[in-house]
């Protein structure tokens, strides 16, 4: 497998890569890292959901996100990004909360193509119960791939499907059920401008 070509690596690893990835952000924003830091302490006690999680496995903080290694990885240097505020849904995240997690997803897929020499990556949300999130907490799955590293690529979404941090919240999830390419028509130019349009009128409307 291609993934073979991975090495092991530990949240200090990531830690000290983050750092540098940071040092190099923090020359276009105003606010020093420091004062991230002392905001976020060593001592904070970070919750994913339910589920306490150690300073150990956290290797990157910015002011309103954490990321942290995988109890669990689907392929290695599969990692989370978190909002630090526990809540289930992208949509409950304020303004700056959001925009800071996608900040942090850009760091840290730098610091996995950096460690791993991916070709590619999976980034995935599974926002709210429905999508498949087993932990009611924002956070957004990053995965190293590589070029015929599985044999049918959707696979890696029926691995994420499965993903639970612990044995008890893993259930079964009822399947979408996706009709083969194959089997798939082509829509009209006609139906996709509809579409199109009542998404724009939509979106008209949020922003009156």
């Amino acid at each position: 497998s291609a993934f073979s070509r991975a090495s092991h690596v530990t949240a200090e690893n990531f830690r000290m890569a983050t750092s540098v990835a940071q040092e190099a952000r923090n020359d276009q924003v105003d606010v020093p890292l420091s004062n991230i830091e002392e905001k976020m302490s060593s001592d904070t006690q970070q919750l994913f959901g339910r589920f306490k999680i150690s300073p150990n496995q956290i290797f990157h903080r910015t002011a309103r996100s954490f990321a942290m290694v995988n109890l669990r990885p689907l392929v290695p240097g599969h990692v989370l990004i978190c909002s630090n505020r526990v809540t289930p849904l992208l949509s409950d995240l304020e303004e700056d909360e959001y925009d800071d997690l996608w900040r942090a997803v850009r760091i840290v897929q730098k610091v996995l193509k950096q460690q791993y020499n991916c070709d590619a990556f999976n980034v995935a949300v599974q926002d709210g119960t429905g999508a498949g999130q087993s932990v009611p907490h924002v956070h957004i799955h990053i995965l190293p791939r590589y070029c015929g590293d599985l044999e049918r690529n959707d696979d890696i979404y029926n691995a994420l499907e499965e993903w639970a941090p612990r044995d008890e919240i893993s259930t079964k999830k009822p399947k979408l059920d996706v009709p083969e390419d194959s089997e798939r028509r082509d829509r009209t130019v006609e139906e996709m401008a509809e579409e199109a349009a009542l998404y724009q009128s939509l979106i008209t409307e949020q922003s009156s």
